[in-house]
């Protein structure tokens, strides 16, 4: 049996679960914090906004993460504390602080414009499920489920494949930005989608 759960009802394993996937599927951009998956694991698990944040079970298995922003919150809350425990020990406070500013910035300040309007702000399926429709699923869920009449997300621009499912989901690109955090790493610009309800 397939749902779709807030992280705040799953019990611990699947926490545990639902917090690997989406290490997984950010892993090309969150392990600039750290290569170290379990204190990744342990940093993101007390990051995220339980209100906002879902996993999709498969047979009472997490194998999907959604995270979603609204125009007050995002789905992550980075701690400061916790962040700079997380660093390697060989970067200086002032390298750690900077990164988390830069982090913060791209990932916990508010996107939404309004209060009809949610942001996709993480989605990512367990690598053996990728392609099996779960993607699908979960933004069907924000349309149908959650009832938002526009959606909007950012994808990279070296990631054409995302950008082509979107586009098949009904998203128009809106514009590119840059952001020095993504292109640092190699990853380019930032594409701006929005799906609207007609």
């Amino acid at each position: 049996m397939d749902e779709i759960k807030k992280i705040s009802e799953l019990d611990e394993n699947q926490m545990n679960q639902a917090i690997n996937v989406f290490i997984e599927g950010f892993y090309h951009i969150i392990s600039v914090v750290s290569k170290d998956k379990e204190k990744l694991h342990w940093l993101f698990k007390n990051s995220f906004d339980c209100d906002t944040t879902y996993a999709y079970l498969q047979n009472g298995e997490a194998v999907g993460f959604l995270g979603l922003g609204n125009y007050q919150k995002r789905a992550l809350n980075l701690n400061r504390e916790n962040f700079m425990k997380t660093l390697p020990d060989t970067l200086s406070a002032f390298a750690g602080k900077t990164m988390y500013k830069a982090m913060y910035s791209t990932m916990c300040k508010p996107h939404a414009g309004s209060p009809h309007e949610i942001f996709i702000d993480f989605i990512a399926t367990s690598p053996e499920y990728r392609s099996t429709g779960i993607g699908t699923k979960l933004i069907e869920f924000i349309r149908s489920d959650l009832g938002y009449n526009a959606i909007g997300l950012d994808v990279m621009t070296k990631n054409p494949r995302a950008k082509k499912f979107y586009e098949r989901m009904g998203f128009k690109v809106i514009k590119t930005r840059l952001d020095l955090m993504t292109r640092l790493q190699g990853f380019g610009g930032r594409i701006v989608m929005k799906w609207e309800a007609e």
